[in-house]
C-alpha cells in the first residue's frame, strides 16, 4: 500500500482493513506506524540483497549482469509511487538514510566496473547521484523519468563510460541481441 499510495496517506486503519485483521492484531506484530515502516524498509533490503545474490551466480558476464540488475531496478521502481520516496525522506528520515546506504553499498561494486585508468570511485558516486537525482528532478516529469527508455538511456550512458574497447563490443552485441527479447526472472 506504502509503495502504491505512499506513507503519510496510509493509516493503520487502512493496513489492518487491507489484511483483514483488527487494529489491535496490527500492533500487537508492530509497535506503530515507524515500526512498521522500518520493517517494511528492512524487507525492501533483504529483497535487494537477495536480488544481487542471485544476479551472482549467474553465469553471466559483466554487462550482462548489469542490465539483468537494471532491469529489475526497472521492474521494481516502476511500481513505487514517487510519493513513497518523498514521504520516507521526509518524515522517516533516519529509515531513508539507512535505505539509502544499503541500496548505495548494494549497487556501488556492480556499477563500478574493474577499470585501471578511471577512478571508480569518483564513476560509481556520478552514477548513484544521477539515478538518486530521478527522485527529486524538476527537469522532466516523473512518468518519463520512470521510462524504461529514459532508464535504459542513462544506464547505457554510464556503461559507456566504464567499459574498455572490449565491453563496448560486448555491450553493443548483448544491446543487439536483447533489443527484441524481456529478461526472464532468475
Amino acid at each position: 500500500m506504502f509503495t502504491r499510495y505512499g506513507i503519510r496517506s496510509i493509516t493503520m486503519d487502512d493496513i489492518a482493513r487491507e489484511l483483514g485483521v483488527s487494529k489491535k492484531t496490527l500492533y500487537h506484530v508492530f509497535q506503530d506506524k515507524n515500526d512498521l515502516i522500518k520493517r517494511v524498509i528492512d524487507f525492501d533490503i533483504m529483497q535487494s540483497r537477495k536480488l544481487l545474490e542471485e544476479v551472482q551466480r549467474t553465469d553471466l558476464d559483466a554487462i550482462e549482469e548489469i542490465f539483468l540488475v537494471n532491469s529489475r531496478i526497472h521492474q521494481i521502481r516502476s511500481r513505487y509511487n514517487p510519493t513513497f520516496y518523498y514521504d520516507l525522506k521526509r518524515y522517516y528520515p533516519e529509515t531513508y538514510q539507512r535505505w539509502l546506504n544499503e541500496k548505495r553499498q548494494n549497487m556501488f561494486g556492480l556499477i563500478v566496473g574493474n577499470r585501471k585508468e578511471i577512478n571508480e570511485h569518483i564513476i560509481g558516486k556520478l552514477y548513484m547521484a544521477r539515478m538518486e537525482m530521478l527522485d527529486s528532478n524538476e527537469i522532466t516529469d516523473i512518468h518519463q523519468m520512470l521510462s524504461a527508455e529514459f532508464l535504459q538511456e542513462i544506464f547505457t550512458y554510464h556503461l559507456h563510460a566504464i567499459c574498455n574497447e572490449n565491453g563496448l563490443k560486448t555491450l553493443a552485441e548483448f544491446k543487439e541481441k536483447s533489443e527484441n527479447i524481456q529478461v526472464e526472472e532468475i
